[in-house]
């Protein structure tokens, strides 16, 4: 009985040392994947402002759905944390000729979540005319073309940096198998580390992990995206846990998010500025005195430091943040001098004629409008219009705030009946300086009108030699400044919030980009 005993005991022994080392090698591998706490559930979940409209390639996708296209779709060129350029589904590129012509080799072994190969015929595909890019924004390219396999050329009618065209989420590479055989628009087929699921029109989004996925697999097994339009009960959701990560934390929160325990802020300069695009093709903004005038007026240092409570950086008229690509640092701004904005006005002949305050000239009253989009920035574009709405009236500027949905003031601009719009961004993706086009005159956008500076914008855009690039680029941002098309005020920062069981993230400077890769889990 005895030896019967010892020989139980050395088994059960045996069998603890082994259990004990599975233990260690689970804990390890826990930890790798992420989940730190043994068995916790590796499913992200984030709150978004508004709803994923639509996923196919005949259709620029709006607002927060970017961030949701990020996961699921990838392009041939892409970007780091920081904006630099780097390989995508492209890991290399060419140009023989100057712009005229790219040629891109393409990654093998890569599938799209269908389990077709990503090729040449995909990125045929994916440019097509059909596409919203070549409709809106690569109108330059007169075909794309499947050279072998691997190798895809696009052909140009002038030359252009293409390659910083295609970092863009909004125009990614998409599988043929998101049609069916009459050609209507199935699913979302990509190549990202994501997998589309289940979509509940303005309630949330499912993703799964691509267990295929060519480049480095995401810890998450999910992420589910909840819609919450309201940026302020979005906070809520992320204090009580209904959430994990919130995207664009309104600045007023920020300070408060910082100071609670378990809730970690992220923030980054990024490529959008926030500014005032005038109406120059009518009375009083057709002046350029008058525009000039409202540069000194505007305080944007108080703008970042009082209203947005020190997030973001003053512009002063800088038409690009520091992050993007030959924004010149040496640039002369503009710092408010209300005496200055007042000599302006006086200047271009309106004057207080009679004491109340208001300047006027021909009999009319500097009367003017400013409209304010009731979108995604609204949390932050309202308290800034009123601002700057009091500042104006210091120089005797009667400004009424307007604010409206999108589709009217779309109506607005086509029939040029606004004076100011408070935008952000507009052209602006990656460190690539396209944004001047906003004021060329051939921009839906633009109620501008200049030669000069167009010719400045076309040269600039047709050139991929760097040094050239850049010199234009600066005369165009001093331009800018002497001309004040648009009046440049804040260079945003993103705001991510994140609560105590995210671990791994880290923020980008590219918006809308939202970067999982190396994130997961640890809930308690």
């Amino acid at each position: 009985m005895n030896r019967n005993f010892k020989f139980i005991l050395i088994i059960c022994m045996l069998f603890a040392v082994i259990g004990a080392s599975a233990c260690i090698g689970e804990d390890k591998e826990g930890t790798a994947q992420g989940a730190g706490s043994g068995g916790s559930s590796q499913e992200l979940v984030v709150g978004l402002g508004s709803d994923v409209s639509s996923w196919y390639l005949d259709t620029f996708a709006a607002g927060d759905a970017r961030f949701v296209w990020s996961q699921v779709y990838e392009t041939l060129v892409r970007l780091d944390s920081d904006l630099n350029i780097t390989q995508g589904l492209a890991e290399s590129w060419q140009t023989p000729d100057n712009g005229k012509t790219w040629i891109f080799h393409l990654r093998e072994n890569v599938t799209f979540h269908d389990g077709t190969p990503f090729d040449a015929d995909s990125v045929v595909f994916s440019y097509s005319n059909q596409s919203y890019v070549r409709q809106a924004v690569l109108k330059p390219v007169q075909s794309v073309e499947a050279i072998d396999n691997y190798t895809v050329k696009f052909v140009l009618a002038k030359p252009m940096p293409l390659p910083y065209y295609l970092t863009h989420v909004a125009w990614p590479v998409m599988g043929p198998g998101c049609l069916d055989s009459e050609g209507n628009f199935v699913k979302p087929v990509g190549t990202g580390p994501f997998k589309f699921e289940t979509q509940t029109k303005d309630q949330e989004i499912v993703l799964t992990r691509n267990e295929a996925y060519w480049g480095e697999k995401s810890l998450l097994d999910k992420v589910t995206f909840k819609v919450v339009p309201e940026a302020a009960t979005r906070v809520i959701a992320l204090e009580t846990g209904e959430v994990d990560m919130i995207i664009k934390v309104p600045e007023y929160d920020v300070k408060r998010l910082e100071a609670e325990e378990g809730i970690q802020i992220h923030r980054k300069l990024t490529t959008f500025t926030d500014f005032l695009q005038f109406n120059c093709d009518k009375s009083p903004f057709n002046d350029t005195r008058v525009r000039q005038s409202i540069a000194y007026a505007i305080d944007t240092e108080s703008l970042v430091n009082e209203v947005l409570e020190g997030i973001g950086e003053p512009a002063g008229g800088r038409p690009y943040s520091p992050v993007m690509m030959y924004s010149d640092p040496d640039l002369e701004t503009y710092t408010q001098d209300l005496d200055k904005a007042k000599a302006l006005l006086e200047e271009a002949g309106w004057k207080d004629s009679d004491g109340d305050g208001i300047r006027d000239k021909d009999g009319k009253s500097l009367h003017v409008t400013l409209v304010v989009s009731k979108g995604v920035w609204a949390a932050r574009h309202n308290p800034m219009a009123q601002v700057v709405q009091g500042t104006l009236r210091e120089i005797g500027m009667n400004l009424e705030i307007q604010v409206l949905d999108e589709g009217a003031i779309n109506k607005l601009e086509s029939t040029g009946d606004f004076g100011m719009i408070l935008r952000s961004g507009y052209f602006v993706w990656g460190p690539y300086p396209k944004h001047f086009f906003v004021h060329h005159s051939a921009s839906p956008y633009s109620h501008y009108h200049n030669e000069t500076y167009d010719q400045l914008v076309n040269e600039a855009d047709m050139t991929v030699d760097v040094q050239e690039q850049e010199e234009l680029y600066h005369s165009l941002q001093a331009f800018v400044i002497e001309e004040v098309p648009a009046y440049y005020l804040v260079h945003e920062e993103k705001v991510v919030a994140t609560g105590s069981s995210v671990k791994g993230y880290t923020i980008s400077s590219e918006d809308p980009w939202l970067n999982l890769s190396g994130v997961y889990l640890e809930r308690k």
